[in-house]
């Protein structure tokens, strides 16, 4: 049960921070790892819903780390376009798994230090 738990939290996770959520959460919805009701569920999630969704944890993760992070925040202040494009890279690679502002820095510190 646990570890059937972990796989749906994996797979939502993974399609909340996709660049295309809906069709991150179908591909999901075919995972037979997943129990049936739960890939049944996935295939016919409301699409707006899943996109309101992944935009709010979008907004979430980048509140959190410019309230964590000094420097992300002057960054984003100095070159929004470049910010912006660091912190997508970033939402699609790194799991969302912060809950504080500090832990989100420290996940995005650790991210930018990652070789590419």
């Amino acid at each position: 049960m646990k570890r059937d738990f972990a796989l749906f939290e994996k797979l939502l996770a993974r399609a909340l921070t996709s660049s295309d959520p809906v069709q991150a959460l179908r591909r999901a919805a075919g995972d037979r790892r997943l129990d049936p009701d739960t890939r049944r569920r996935f295939e016919n999630a409301d699409e707006d819903g899943i996109r309101m969704s992944a935009l709010l944890v979008a907004r979430l993760r980048f509140e959190r780390l410019l309230r964590g992070s000094p420097e992300a925040e002057q960054w984003f202040d100095d070159d929004p376009a470049t910010f912006a494009a660091a912190f997508r890279a970033y939402h699609a690679e790194v799991p969302p798994t912060a809950f504080f502002p500090r832990d989100e820095a420290a996940l995005f510190r650790r991210w930018r230090k990652s070789p590419v």
